[in-house]
């Protein structure tokens, strides 16, 4: 008689506690399977590992199937490179040559090459190519500008990218328009800096600048010292708060933004052309 009093009570109690133990796993399983890659991501960027979050997007980033999961995944997997790319600045990350070999499988394009290390936006390239109508295309055509790159690898070619990004989008006020005005002044002020002092021996260890003649040499540093003026200002208006920072400690300037140390004439500003932007 006891036995079957408790009978029933215990049953449901088995039964209720089955349907939530099962419920638990099919949801934690759901988090960490292949089938919800950006739930097992995200628990990965909670705790700052990116290369395991990047590799969590594994079963999209391989698929050959189109679909919008995959068109997030690769705007996420790039944007992971770019957190991890700095971790390893930053001495955060190691034994990352095994590392990078498995995320350029996945269609990163990292350079693993101690005097050429980076990320070379592989994901960003495969997006904009993969999906020619994603909301990300204005920022991805402008950082693809450089692909990963803060040196410009051809001026020419940097400038005549910078311009036609300007006249695509100039009316859309967009921040990347504004980093463009400041990408094409930085140049001028290094084009500026490395003819004026061109007897610099930073200068002259990357090449030969100016022609040798001071008066022509002075009037192609004007000129481009206007260029660079006319951008600095544009840029300088930008409604987004975006500052042209510089690191004094690594640099021998007062104070000042690029724009200010132009319009003094301060001996500084070729580290833009052969350093980086």
């Amino acid at each position: 008689m006891f036995l079957r009093k408790i009978w029933i009570p215990v049953t449901l109690l088995l039964v209720v506690s089955c349907v939530i133990f099962l419920g638990y796993r099919i949801e934690t399983d759901a988090e960490t399977t292949p089938a919800n890659p950006f739930a097992a991501a995200e628990k990965r960027i909670a705790t700052e590992n990116y290369f395991e979050a990047i590799l969590a997007l594994k079963p999209l980033l391989m698929s050959d199937t189109k679909s919008k999961e995959q068109e997030e995944a690769l705007w996420l997997a790039h944007t992971l490179s770019v957190k991890w790319e700095k971790q390893i600045y930053d001495s955060l990350v190691k034994d990352e040559d095994q590392k990078i070999v498995i995320l350029n499988q996945l269609g990163a394009n990292f350079d693993n090459i101690e005097i050429n290390f980076g990320y070379r936006y592989g994901f960003l390239h495969r997006l904009i190519e993969t999906y020619p109508n994603t909301e990300k295309q204005p920022f991805a055509e402008y950082a693809l500008i450089q692909s990963g790159y803060p040196v410009p690898q051809d001026l020419v070619k940097a400038l005549a990218a910078l311009h036609a990004y300007i006249e695509k989008y100039e009316k859309t006020g967009r921040a990347e328009v504004y980093n463009a005005y400041l990408d094409i002044a930085h140049i001028h002020h290094g084009l500026w800096a490395a003819v004026t002092f061109s007897d610099h021996p930073a200068v002259q260890m990357y090449g030969q600048f100016g022609s040798g003649d001071p008066e022509k040499d002075k009037k192609t540093a004007d000129s481009y010292k206007e260029i660079a003026l006319k951008y600095y200002a544009k840029f300088y208006i930008n409604p987004y708060g975006i500052t042209d920072n510089i690191d004094y400690e690594s640099y021998d300037v007062k104070d000042g933004t690029g724009y200010q140390l132009l319009k003094r004439n301060a001996e500084f500003g070729w580290f833009y052309i052969f350093f980086g932007c």
